[in-house]
C-alpha cells in the first residue's frame, strides 16, 4: 500500500481566495483542510478550521481577553465580517510536510507522528496538490498493520 492507494481528492483553494471563499470550500466540499497554491500552481500551504477561527481573533487580544471579546453573538458577527474578504495568504499555515504519491506507508506514518498532523498533503513530483492523507488514511494504515500482526 502506498499514499496513491488512500489518498483523498484535495479542495484546492488560491492564496488570493478570501476568509469566506474557504469556509463556502469548507461547508460544501465536506472537508476540514483545504489546500493553497499560489500564482504557479504550486503547494504553499493549508488552511484548517484552527486557521479560520484563529483569523477571527484581534491580533490585540489574548487568553481571557478572546473569552470577554465574544461574549455576544453580535460581537462574534462583527469579528467575522472583519475578515470576510481578507485573502487566504494573511491566515494560511505554512508549516506543513507533503508526501508524494509514490510515498509507503511508513513514510506517511512517520510524516503525520514527526509533525503531529492528522492529515498531510500530497503532491506531485512538480510540487503541485493532487490530494490529502486523511485521518481515515491514517486509520486504514494502523488497522493494516494490526490485523497484519494477529
Amino acid at each position: 500500500m502506498k499514499v496513491k492507494d488512500i489518498v483523498k481528492p484535495a479542495v484546492i483553494v488560491a492564496e488570493t481566495d478570501t476568509f469566506e471563499q474557504s469556509l463556502k470550500a469548507m461547508i460544501t466540499q465536506q472537508t476540514n483542510t483545504l489546500l493553497v497554491v499560489d500564482e504557479d500552481g504550486l503547494l504553499s500551504g493549508e488552511v484548517t478550521v484552527a486557521d479560520l477561527l484563529d483569523a477571527i481573533i484581534p491580533d490585540t487580544l489574548n487568553g481571557n481577553e478572546v473569552m470577554e471579546h465574544f461574549s455576544t453573538d453580535e460581537a462574534f458577527a462583527a469579528s467575522i465580517e472583519i475578515v470576510r474578504d481578507i485573502p487566504v495568504s494573511e491566515f494560511m499555515s505554512m508549516d506543513y510536510s507533503a508526501l508524494e504519491l509514490s510515498d509507503n506507508l511508513l513514510a506517511i506514518i512517520a510524516t503525520a507522528i514527526s509533525n503531529q498532523r492528522a492529515r498531510i498533503p500530497v503532491v506531485d513530483k512538480d510540487q503541485r496538490p493532487v490530494g490529502i492523507v486523511s485521518r481515515q488514511g491514517l486509520k486504514q494504515i494502523l488497522a493494516k498493520f494490526l490485523v497484519g500482526k494477529k
